[in-house]
Formats: C-alpha cells, structure tokens, sequence
C-alpha cells in the first residue's frame, strides 16, 4: 500500500541562530562559573597566607631576601609565582597568591608615589 506523498509531514530542520547560541553560552558560562568561582580564588587561605607573610616581615624573617630592582617585594613575587606554578600543595600556593598579591601592590604604590615606599 503506498503512502500519500501530500499528507507527510515534512522535515523542518532549523539551525541555531546566532542569538540564541550566544546566549546559550552565557548561560552555560556563568552556572559554569558559579560553581569555578568559589574554587578559583581561596579567600581563606589567600588571607591566612598574607598574615604568615606579613608576620615574617614584621619579624624581620625575610630580611635575608635579595633585592631585585630596588626591592625585597620583586624577590618575594618572583618566588609567590614560582610557588603558585610549581608546587602541588595547596597551602603553598595560597601562600605564593598572596605573595603575589602583596607584590603587586606593594610595586603599584610604588610608581603611584605613595609615602610609605617599599619593604
């Protein structure tokens, strides 16, 4: 028995628009990043690590450390990278986050002209 070719239903395929794909990815990215978010900066740790940092200096602990361009910071950011890129405890990185953290914004008052110079 032959079917009727006027009664079949055609096959409407639609492609993605580029609308509705962008907005899939946003959606995608930021329940994605919900749950990265917490993981990808460790408050807690970062903070504990800044403490350990700054009681060394406050002790006169890191007076040991070369200067690199003028400035104890430069050598304690140079090893927070190095912590934060070749270690695998997690400890020792937040440590060298902060270190890194530190650094930063120890080298941008710096060259901001701020009064209290570097360590």
């Amino acid at each position: 028995m032959a079917r009727s070719v006027a009664l079949a239903r055609p096959i409407i395929i639609r492609a993605p628009s580029r609308a509705r794909r962008a907005a899939r990815r946003v959606v995608h990215i930021a329940r994605r990043g919900g749950r990265r978010a917490r993981a990808a900066l460790p408050t807690v740790g970062v903070g504990v690590g800044g403490f350990a940092l700054g009681w060394l200096q406050a002790s006169g602990r890191l007076d040991m450390l070369p200067e690199v361009g003028g400035s104890r910071m430069m050598t304690l950011g140079a090893l927070g990278w190095a912590a934060t890129r070749f270690t695998r405890n997690h400890h020792i990185r937040n440590a060298g986050l902060a270190a890194l953290a530190i650094a930063a914004y120890d080298f941008g008052q710096a060259q901001g002209g701020g009064t209290r110079g570097t360590w």
